[in-house]
């Protein structure tokens, strides 16, 4: 088990800024947060790519999961439009190419929000359709498609660890895979050992800490969640992966270096590097 930097936190700096703060904190792997200013696949792609793989490997980091923007950007893989699905589509698309010339093997997606017009059944078919599109890119290229519950505040759909399980079943592709995040699963009433018991397989995993009751990406000992207690259920289950320090929010946008640091250290004095 490693522990990872993510450069989402640093979205107001530039990513070499990002890079040189993780390299100063001895963090030598990374999840790519794929949004602006730092990589978005419909600006300047092929160049950012370029630039983003030559400063990557000259400090000898690996990106263990490239994750584009879903949350915010206009993409929704569960939208009742057609067009709009087929848009979203291909910007995920897009995307698993880009991960692939960035030489990593593991891309981040989500369920989608559905119309909250529509029965959520109908929204599910829409976004099950939209992933078994998407897995079978995946299946071709070699790639696993990392399926991370959102947060109530995020989505009606894939919310919980019966969500993820439900539609990797129904999907049946071997490139998808469960993941988890820790204010997610708080907010879901589980626990690590859940996902555990629950999935064939934990691929990622997301790890912060949360007030316990907004879907808020806090810093270690910043919230109120048992976070050392999830990360002794990963190494009771020998999970392999990484955690992912998704930290979020503008107290912490201002010095991100600091906030990563913080919490690297609280984890650090469990015995990880």
């Amino acid at each position: 088990m490693k522990v990872a930097g993510m450069n989402i936190t640093f979205k107001h700096f530039p990513f070499s800024y990002f890079l040189n703060s993780m390299e100063q904190l001895g963090i030598t792997s990374i999840e790519l947060w794929a949004g602006e200013p730092h990589l978005y696949v419909y600006r300047n792609a092929l160049e950012s790519i370029r630039s983003i793989k030559k400063e990557v490997k000259s400090r000898n980091m690996d990106i263990i999961c490239y994750t584009p923007e879903q949350c915010v950007y206009p993409y929704n893989i569960a939208a009742a439009d057609s067009q709009w699905r087929k848009t979203s589509m291909d910007y995920f698309i897009e995307n698993m190419y880009a991960a692939m010339e960035l030489e990593t093997n593991m891309m981040l997606i989500t369920s989608g929000i559905g119309d909250f017009s529509l029965p959520q059944e109908e929204s599910w078919k829409y976004s099950c359709d939209s992933i078994y599109q998407l897995s079978k890119v995946a299946e071709r290229e070699g790639m696993t498609l990392a399926l991370e519950p959102l947060t109530k505040f995020e989505s009606n759909l894939v919310m919980d660890t019966q969500g993820v399980k439900r539609m990797i079943e129904e999907i049946q592709s071997s490139s998808i895979k469960g993941m988890t995040d820790t204010v997610a699963m708080q907010l879901a009433g589980e626990t690590p050992d859940d996902y555990f018991s629950i999935l064939p397989e934990l691929s990622h995993f997301h790890l912060m800490d949360g007030d316990g009751h907004s879907d808020a990406h806090l810093g270690m000992d910043d919230g109120i969640l048992p976070w050392r207690e999830y990360i002794k259920s990963l190494q009771n289950h020998h999970y392999q992966g990484a955690c992912t320090l998704e930290i979020m929010g503008s107290s912490y946008y201002q010095d991100p270096q600091q906030a990563v640091r913080k919490s690297y250290e609280k984890i650090k004095e469990l015995g990880i590097e």
